[in-house]
Parts: structure tokens; sequence; C-alpha cells
């Protein structure tokens, strides 16, 4: 506050505090302070001398309507009428672009009106209002320069408070010399940055500005001013016609007037319709003349696709601007920035980073971020990173979080106290206030710079898992093979062989970064679904099922990838592979794959070949981080068991040897001898008879009725089930039949 205080107004009100202890006060009041004014010899003590005002005859009014406090205090507190003249002078300073003087202050107080130093000088029979005026009119108003509208609209990119924020740009000297040089042409000067969200546009005209600022340009940009003009705010507040063409022709004529300045728009197709609601002219028809005159200078910034559909269409505004593609940087020159960038993200999160640690995040950011582009998406994980290992579970942080807890509330004690004149007890807990302030400013002192964090895989591993819903265990390819082959074999009886080769097969194909896919093949009954899902759960919590009988029809292509454009539902986003952009470790399960029509199969050959799929709007869906697990009967008769899980010759005749060759896996499933289910027999009796066993007689009937051979394993639930009502019908009658 007291920064924009004068050293004379400052020494006032030094010479107000002496004056509050000599007299014991517990406070500073408005009659302290015009003591303070009284003792100094300046303006308003010789002013108020004249209506004979002095500082001994005041001091005796306060000395006779206060008198002399008990105990000296060691500290000041300001009453609210004191804060209240100080605010009042700031911002009368502020309005005059002007520090506090005395005049200032004795003016506020004056114009708050309240407090004891205005009712003593009732005493002198003084004309307050004549004093007021008097003063006001000594306070030298300065000549305030018009209002720039473009100061007010936009940042100066290039000014010292502003450069002092932007990252070093690395790597992109390149396109920054193609923009300087545009900047430098007689003609067309007018550079527009054309890219993919993400790879650095802005940051190079920051760059830009950086080098204008620190005079590294050459002479033709020296001394030139990027302003960064947001659109949006030309249009806010445009309420009725003509205000905002209005507006657009004041920033032009203010550009124009001064040739060191360069616009800089963001999002330039923007300017595309802006403003031209009912007829209007719309910004970029405003900035057309301008642009071909040649007496302003603008940069623009946009992507491929917003440029081809709003900047190009328009020939008139595109010819007026130069375009430079702004690329993706690869990886060798992503791992260059981040490298630099280092240090400056360590100093800010006072952590400490390996640059192994930097490889590998640079790795798996680039394996599976797809939606975003470079360096903004590995810069985005780093930053994130750096803030996750900032806040590990600390015991110094808690400690700290447990004293400002209760600093705070000491500080609201101290205030009921003086509130109510308790100045003895409130002096105690500002005894109590310092001593945490110190004990808070040490344990900080330690967290920021004593205390540094190191960025470990776990904290990495972490981070990316919550922010592409992928597990922890596929990030850093940790699985217990043994483990997953034990429990799949106590969830699906009798196929040992099957389940380990379905889960070597997925973990040999782990860290390839493509998808993933496994054809079950089997007799009916023989538990390809029931291993399919029981596999999905061990690895992922996101699985769609998808019952391929549904899918026999061409137009059933639309449930998967939406409607195409013209047909009902094309607006609709809720197809069902919307759900892999946001859960890219999803699980696929087609049940009976030969159901489907041609054109469905033709839509997961795609997958299959290029990891990846154009929904109807054209957008790509990634599957290289999803599982597709397929379950088929053909193939498979009643002779099957004759048959090598390599004989896949009747695959090939269905489904055409190129679809056959891109699946990872085909798995035959063996048919259930008598000893399997026996297995599945007595656990879903188990089941659904809690935990009992089941005799040997009943045993052998369902066994017998189940026909196995041909069913599988599917009438044993039904029969058991049967077995049970039987049972219960059995036993009910026998009791009636008592009764």
């Amino acid at each position: 506050m007291f920064n924009k205080f004068t050293e004379e107004t400052k020494n006032v009100l030094l010479l107000a505090k002496k004056e509050m202890f000599d007299l014991k006060h517990p406070y500073l009041g408005s009659e302290h302070l015009l003591l303070g004014i009284l003792k100094d010899n300046n303006k308003v003590s010789k002013t108020l001398r004249k209506y004979n005002v002095t500082y001994k005859k005041y001091r005796e009014e306060v000395i006779k309507l206060i008198g002399y406090g008990d105990e000296k205090t060691e500290w000041v507190l300001y009453t609210p009428v004191v804060r209240e003249i100080f605010e009042r002078a700031i911002d009368i300073s502020s309005e005059n672009n002007s520090d506090v003087t005395i005049d200032t202050l004795f003016i506020s107080l004056i114009e708050i009106g309240d407090g004891i130093a205005n009712r003593l000088l009732l005493n002198f029979n003084l004309d307050i209002d004549k004093l007021y005026t008097d003063f006001i009119f000594q306070i030298p108003q300065k000549n305030k320069k018009k209002k720039s509208l473009l100061n007010d609209l936009g940042i100066d990119f290039t000014s010292d408070s502003v450069v002092s924020t932007f990252d070093p740009v690395i790597g992109r000297d390149k396109e920054i010399n193609q923009v300087i040089e545009v900047l430098a042409r007689k003609n067309k000067s007018n550079p527009i940055l054309v890219g993919e969200a993400g790879v650095g546009k802005t940051a190079i005209v920051e760059e830009i500005s950086r080098l204008i600022a620190h005079g590294d340009v050459p002479n033709k940009l020296k001394n030139k001013r990027i302003i960064n003009l947001d659109i949006s705010s030309l249009v806010a507040g445009t309420k009725y016609r003509g205000e905002f063409e209005e507006k657009v022709n004041k920033i032009i004529k203010e550009v124009e007037a001064d040739p060191d300045i360069i616009l800089f728009i963001d999002e330039i197709h923007t300017i595309v319709g802006a403003g031209g609601a009912e007829g209007a002219i719309d910004a970029s028809n405003i900035f057309k003349p301008a642009l071909a005159r040649g007496r302003i200078k603008c940069i623009g910034a946009t992507t491929l696709d917003e440029y081809k559909k709003y900047i190009e269409k328009d020939k008139a505004l595109d010819r007026r601007f130069k375009k430079v593609i702004i690329s993706e940087p690869n990886l060798d020159e992503v791992k260059n920035i981040i490298y630099k960038l280092k240090p400056i993200y360590e100093n800010y999160h006072h952590v400490k980073i390996s640059n192994k640690m930097l490889d590998l995040l640079i790795t798996l950011t680039d394996k599976y971020i797809y939606e975003y582009k470079n360096p903004d998406k590995t810069i985005d994980i780093l930053d994130e990173v750096c803030t996750h290992a900032t806040l590990k579970d600390n015991p110094q942080v808690k400690n700290y979080d447990s004293l400002a807890k209760e600093l705070t509330v000491i500080m609201e004690k101290k205030k009921d106290c003086v509130m109510t004149g308790d100045f003895k007890t409130a002096y105690k807990y500002k005894q109590m206030e310092n001593s945490l302030m110190g004990k808070l400013n040490e344990l900080e002192l330690d967290l920021t710079i004593k205390h540094i964090n190191k960025v470990t895989k776990k904290d990495l591993y972490d981070v990316l898992s919550n922010k592409v819903n992928v597990p922890i265990f596929e990030l850093n390819n940790h699985f217990n093979l043994t483990k997953m082959v034990s429990t799949l074999s106590e969830k699906v009886i009798g196929q040992e062989e099957a389940i380990k080769d379905l889960v070597t097969s997925y973990f040999n194909h782990t860290g390839h970064n493509k998808v993933y896919s496994a054809l079950l093949s089997g007799t009916s009954g023989v538990g390809k679904t029931t291993l399919a899902t029981n596999f999905a759960k061990m690895i992922s919590s996101r699985i769609l099922r998808l019952d391929m009988s549904e899918f026999s029809e061409p137009h059933t292509v639309s449930k998967l990838i939406g409607a195409p454009a013209g047909y009902v539902g094309y607006e609709n986003n809720d197809y069902l592979f919307s759900t892999i952009k946001d859960y890219p470790f999803t699980i696929i399960i087609l049940d009976e794959i030969e159901r489907c029509h041609e054109n469905v199969l033709n839509l997961f050959f795609q997958i299959l070949d290029n990891n990846e799929l154009k929904d109807a709007r054209g957008n790509i869906i990634h599957f290289n981080h999803t599982i597709i697990l397929m379950t088929t009967n053909v193939a498979c008769n009643k002779k099957l068991g004759f048959e090598t899980k390599n004989n896949n010759s009747e695959l090939n005749d269905y489904f055409g040897v190129s679809f056959i060759n891109r699946i990872d896996e085909i798995i035959t499933l063996k048919p259930l001898d008598e000893s399997a289910i026996i297995k599945i027999i007595h656990q879903e009796y188990r089941a659904l008879n809690n935990d009992k066993a089941l005799n040997n007689k009943d045993l052998k009937e369902i066994i017998d009725k189940s026909n196995y051979h041909e069913y599988g394993a599917r009438q044993v639930k039904k029969l058991l089930q049967q077995n049970s009502n039987f049972k219960k019908i059995k036993k009910n009658s026998k009791n009636y039949s008592k009764n």
C-alpha cells in the first residue's frame, strides 16, 4: 500500500506513529495522522497555521478529548477510518497519475468526514468545505492521454513484463527466419502461420517478440511492437449495428498511425464472419483494404483445416498473406526441445528429472497420445509429471498445512480481540502469530530450496495412466503370466493349452504399439466366449462385447462408425467406436464373427491392417492399444478333435487369406472330455447350491443328459437348475403330505 506514497508522506506517517506511541494510545487514528501533518513543515501545515490551527493547539485538543493511555503499546493498529483515508488517497493519486502526497492525504481525510480529526477541526471554527475547496485545486491535474483502444484490447508481446513469461523456443530457427523475412518485405508483409494445434505457432511469434525486445532482429524490425489482438474482445459489448465496425476501424487507424505496430491475431480464421450479423460488414472485409494498402503489418496463426475452410476460400483475403507452414517436429527435435526446457521446469517445480526419465517420457507420450501434436503434448506431460512429483505426500507439507490452519485461527482471534478492545489478549495472539510465521517461513524455505523431489517412473506412469486411460501394467509391461494362466484355468475348465497360448501370445505382443487380435475357434459350448470374457476382465475394465449376429445387414456399419453425411444420425456422436477415443485400452469381443456382414468384416480388416479407422465424419480413431478377441464356429464340426490347431484351411476359405493373415493368433479350443465336464458340473452345482457337493447318482444322470460331445458345457447349467428345482418340489410335496 505505502509504495505509492512519496517520501514526505511516509515521513508524516512516521511522525503520526510517534504521536500514537507518545500518547500511549492503542491505535493510530485520523487525529494522529493530522498531528503528523501539523508537526511537519509542509504546505498543509503552513495553510492550517493561517487558520490558527497549530501542532501545539491541536495536540492539546486531542489530549483534552482522549487523554493519555495506561500502557505503551508495541505495535501499530490502524482504525477503519485511517484505512479508508489511505485507500481514498491512493484512488485520487491514481486518477491524476501521481503518487500520494501530503495534500492528497489531507484532502482524503476531509473527504471521508468521519473520525476524531474532523471533529476537533470544528473546535477551531473552520469552514471545512472552504478548506477542502482551497486544497482540491492545489492538486496538479496531469493531462491524461487519449485512451488507446488497441492498448485496452491487446497485449503487447514485446513489453518486458510479457516477454519475461515466455518459454524459450528451440529448434525453430528456419520458421522464425521465414516469418522475419516476410515481415521485412515491402509488399504483402503479412505472414500467416499454418499448422496443427500444438506444433508451436504462437510460440514462434512469442520468440520473435523476444528477439525484437532484445534487439536481435534486422534494422527494419527494431523498435517494433507486436500487439496480440483477441477478436472476441472486439466483438464483446457491440450490441448495436455499426459499433463493431467502428471498433475495428479505430484499431486500423491506430495501427496505421504507428508504423512500429505489428498486429498478431491468433486463430485468425475467426475474423471471417466476426461481427457480420444482420447484414453488417464482417472483420475480414474491413481488414482487407488496410492490408492491401500495405499500411499495416499483421501476423496470423491458424490450423490447416481452418485455413482451408475460411481463409483459402476467400481469395481476396488469402492473397494478402504469405503462408508459412509450421510442421510437427520429429522425436529428435522434440528431445532437443525438452532437454533445453528441463532446467526451467525443474526450477519452477523444485524437482529433479533425469535425462533417462525424459527419454521415457518422450517415448511414452508419442506412443499413447494421438489427439495432440508435439512439442505441446510432450511439454504438457512434462509439466504434469513435475507437478505430480511436487505434490507427493510429504510430512513437511502436512506440517506446513497444519501450521497454516493454526495461523488462520489465531489471526481471526486477534482480530476479534481488537474489535472488542481487548488489546492485551490481542498482543498475546500477535506474539503467537509472529512465532508461527517464523516457523512457516522456515518450512517454506526448506520445501522450496532444500527439499527437491525426484521424478520417478511411477510419477510418469501415474500421470499417463490417468490422462489416456491406460492401465499402469500396460505402460511398464509388468505382468504375472503364471498367475494369469492359473486364474483363467480355474474359470475356464479343460482348456489349459488354449489359455496358455492366448496369454503367452498377448504377452509377447505387448510393447509393439499395434492392435492385438486373437481368433478363438471351437465347437459350441467349449468355452470360447467364457475365455474371451474372463481374459478381458483380467486385463481391462473397459470391455465392448458385440454379438455379431446384430451386424448381419450392410447398413449396420453405421452402428460402429456413425451414419454417413446426409443420413439420419449424422450429427450424433454416440456410435460404438467413439468410446475408443476416450478409452484406447478397450477390449473388443466379437462373438461369432462369421455372422456379420462382409462390410462390417472389412472394417475390422482395416483396423487389423492399419491400427486405425476413420469414422463417418473423417476423424481418425486409433486402435493401437486395443485388444480384439473374436470367436467363431467356422471349420469346427463334430470331428474337430482330429484336427490340429494349425489346420486353418476352412477359416481361410470363409474369411479369406488376407483377413486371417492379419490376426495375431488363431487358437483352437479342444472339445471337452468327461473329466472336464465333471469339473464344470461340480463347479456350477456349488455355485447354485451354496458350495454343497453333488452326489454320484445325480452327477451320472446330468453327464448322460448333457450330451457334451455335441453341445459342450452349454446344457450343464440348465440341467443343474432343473435338478435343483426338482429336489425343491419333491421336498415341498413330502412336507405337504405329512401335514
